[in-house]
């Protein structure tokens, strides 16, 4: 790698925010034109799918999204019959899919396979596991990034700025 400057095409972190933000922008406008819902619906869906009355906080930690774009998917669906909300442990909003989620979540999943298996065209099962382990490992770094960053800018020990 060259040092004199930074190759956006082996970096991975552009990389991915390019094939992150197309590949998402792209799932969005399908989704919307026959769906009525967005991406972030479709991953809260398919969230409350396999975990439901869960939070707010860990429905966006486990998808990647910050808590305000779960919460106002949540209020959309809400609205649209799509979830139910209760109050949970320590005043935090819980929600779980409702019978016109489930049904959303049955119609929409074929077109989400058929959009990942043209994705993965061309990689064998082999290959695809060794994706899925790649960026398992490569989520599992993110906190070493930001531990590397604070040694290399420790934050002044009462919170603020130095100057």
């Amino acid at each position: 790698m060259d040092q004199d400057h930074f190759d956006l095409r082996r970096c991975i972190g552009a990389l991915s925010t390019s094939f992150s933000s197309r590949l998402g922008a792209g799932a969005s406008q399908e989704y919307h034109r026959r769906f009525g819902i967005g991406v972030v619906e479709w991953r809260v869906l398919c969230h409350l799918a396999t975990t439901p009355w869960d939070n707010v906080i860990a429905m966006a930690n486990s998808i990647g999204l910050d808590k305000s774009s779960v919460s106002r998917a949540l209020s959309g669906m809400e609205t649209r019959g799509l979830v139910e909300m209760r109050d949970g442990a320590r005043r935090k909003r819980e929600a779980a899919l409702t019978d016109a989620g489930w049904a959303l979540h049955r119609e929409v999943l074929p077109v989400a396979r058929a959009r990942e298996a043209a994705l993965l065209d061309g990689f064998s099962p082999e290959e695809f596991e060794t994706l899925l382990d790649y960026f398992h490992r490569l989520i599992g770094n993110l906190p070493k990034v930001e531990e590397d960053a604070q040694g290399r800018f420790p934050q002044p020990s009462d919170g603020s700025d130095a100057a």
